[in-house]
């Protein structure tokens, strides 16, 4: 797969289409157009076998960006025990009652940041280290079916000043045969709108932001269409594990009216293996509760929510134990319907 090819799947992650949505493919022109030089995001998405594309593997790293306004990452501290008092299932419809009374806007707005320790070492002569990058990503999605991209490589960093300075301090690392690389400055913001409407996918299931905005907003039947979405996929057996994953990307990811984010909340709600870990703060700072479920039953590996009960808002994605994590970072800067036009990405 190519550098270029590894972008797109960052931006346009549809893991279960038959072929790359027209996002992906316009993504694709938009990168071979421009004037600057490539750089490349080479975020990997963990196939999620319920197609729940927005939940990355994300075991956090500590993160300071060189020379960026950008948001922060740093390491997810572990969830403080001792919050009995506050089960997961209060935790969930505390959230459900506020998605229920969020504002509606012209558009859905999706912003994440995405970081990481990319495959090396890098240095010359015996001196090496590793490289930290991010990125930013964007998605729009207007009331009508139109949508927007886009995307924003920021700065790169060295983990290891000191063998940095060994080996110069040179402020770009080539990525590979394909081309393009990874600098300590940001690069140039990708942004297009997409041309015609494009395909959302909810699991395994194509849908139209009208038959996003037409799901129950009861907790039960949202659970019986969520099931036929994931029997879309042939890789989940039985279908019931992925159940939570399904729901949680209602949460932030898709176009979902706050009253089916309600109610997507009050069914997590209802599911055993949905726990409460306790009290913690994302890679940003931002308070919250740390909510977990399990990846696959009878596995340790879970995926972890860290969601703001007084907001309804995910502020974070990430795994804990899975065998091939990456030192990955998902943070959700923003999701949920704005009045705010679309615009390219900004590392402010």
């Amino acid at each position: 797969m190519s550098d270029i090819d590894n972008l797109v799947r960052a931006i346009d992650p549809t893991p279960h289409a038959p072929d790359q949505g027209p996002g992906a493919r316009e993504l694709r022109a938009a990168i071979m157009a421009t004037e600057a030089r490539p750089r490349r995001t080479a975020r990997r998405r963990l196939p999620w076998r319920a197609g729940a594309a927005g939940l990355v593997a994300a075991v956090g790293v500590t993160a300071v960006f060189l020379g960026q306004v950008a948001p922060t990452a740093t390491l997810s501290p572990p969830a403080t025990p001792g919050v009995s008092s506050l089960s997961g299932t209060s935790i969930l419809l505390a959230a459900a009652a506020k998605a229920e009374a969020a504002p509606e806007g012209a558009y859905w707005h999706l912003k994440e940041l995405y970081a990481g320790m990319r495959p090396g070492p890098y240095g010359k002569n015996g001196v090496t280290y590793y490289l930290e990058t991010s990125s930013l990503s964007e998605k729009w999605v207007a009331k009508d079916g139109r949508t927007w991209r886009g995307h924003r490589q920021l700065a790169a960093r060295p983990l290891d000043l000191e063998a940095w300075r060994r080996d110069g301090s040179p402020s770009e690392w080539s990525i590979g045969p394909d081309g393009g690389v990874y600098s300590t400055s940001p690069g140039e913001s990708l942004f297009f709108q997409n041309k015609g409407k494009q395909r959302l996918y909810w699991s395994a299931m194509p849908m139209t932001l009208k038959e996003i905005a037409a799901l129950p907003a009861d907790p039960e039947a949202l659970k019986k269409r969520a099931l036929e979405a994931i029997r879309r996929d042939n890789g989940v057996d039985p279908v019931e594990e992925g159940l939570p994953r399904a729901l949680a990307t209602l949460l932030y990811e898709l176009p979902a009216s706050p009253q089916v984010r309600g109610a997507a909340y009050q069914a997590l709600a209802t599911l055993p293996e949905v726990q409460a870990e306790g009290r913690t703060t994302d890679p940003q700072g931002r308070s919250g509760v740390a909510v977990t479920f399990p990846v696959q039953q009878g596995q340790p590996a879970r995926i972890r929510l860290i969601i703001d009960p007084d907001t309804s808002k995910v502020l974070a994605v990430d795994s804990i134990g899975l065998p091939d994590e990456d030192g990955s970072v998902n943070v959700v800067l923003e999701s949920g319907w704005t009045d705010t036009k679309p615009s390219p990405p900004s590392a402010e």
